[in-house]
């Protein structure tokens, strides 16, 4: 599972449609099927709005919705763009088009909300927090840093993804601290900190050598010049087995690794 940060978007707020249209559109392959299970895991959330479990599916469905999207539309960006330096491919994702980042802050939006409604409920459930993180972290990436600012954004992700690390660090492969890590390895000042980044994605590549945590691991070894470190570190995402999380974009997320290798 891929997230991004605080990153340099500005302008007016971002149009988001409801999640339901967004989902509706025809989409190729892969993407319509994912689509497809989020319909139907959203209809059962909005069927029994007392069912954490449902909402929280849901609330998981959708993110995987939108980090697809972000996943192709950052290949796409790479396969135009083959002369790009390995700094200008560590950032690709900053690249994507408007029109991607309505999407995503579409399906996020809606998925915040469950988690939210979630949390009201189930407080102490590291799923709760995990998908409260994950759905802020894009939300913030989508709407840029003034209205990030704005919207609060920076303290609740903060303090969601804290909750989730505390609450169990190695939860779905170690995804709280992948993100810990992605985000302060990305983030700017206040939240930005490459040592806490290197620290809890060394962590979770210890708890859990998947393809995300590896990748994750070397862009932070990466921005902090240890090239032959970061490179051990994508090796070892490219020849990483997909898990549960990651098997809708493990095939992006290698391609993405591929171009850092390849890279200087």
């Amino acid at each position: 599972m891929v997230v991004a940060a605080l990153l340099a978007a500005g302008g007016c707020a971002l149009s988001a449609p409801p999640a339901a249209t967004t989902l509706a559109a025809t989409n190729p392959g892969d993407l319509a099927e994912l689509d497809g299970r989020t319909r139907q895991a959203l209809a059962l959330a909005e069927q029994a709005p007392a069912d954490v479990d449902a909402a929280i599916a849901a609330s998981r469905w959708l993110f995987l919705a939108a980090d697809l999207r972000l996943q192709r539309a950052t290949v796409a960006w790479l396969a135009a763009h083959p002369e790009a330096s390995r700094a200008e491919v560590l950032a690709a994702d900053d690249q994507v088009a408007d029109d991607v980042r309505s999407e995503i802050a579409s399906l996020c939006t809606r998925g915040l909300q469950l988690a939210d409604t979630a949390a009201q409920m189930r407080a102490d459930d590291v799923r709760v927090r995990l998908h409260q993180a994950l759905h802020v972290s894009l939300l913030a990436w989508a709407n840029g840093p003034a209205r990030s600012l704005f919207a609060g954004f920076g303290p609740k992700l903060v303090k969601a993804i804290d909750a989730a690390v505390a609450l169990d660090p190695a939860h779905d492969g170690a995804a709280p601290l992948r993100l810990a890590g992605r985000f302060r390895g990305k983030a700017p000042w206040p939240y930005g900190d490459l040592a806490a980044a290197e620290q809890a994605l060394a962590r979770a590549v210890q708890l859990a050598p998947g393809i995300v945590n590896h990748l994750f691991y070397g862009d932070v070894l990466a921005r902090l010049d240890r090239i032959d470190a970061a490179n051990v570190q994508w090796q070892a995402a490219a020849a990483a087995a997909a898990d549960e999380t990651t098997q809708w974009s493990a095939e992006l997320l290698r391609t993405q690794v591929r171009e850092r290798l390849a890279r200087r």
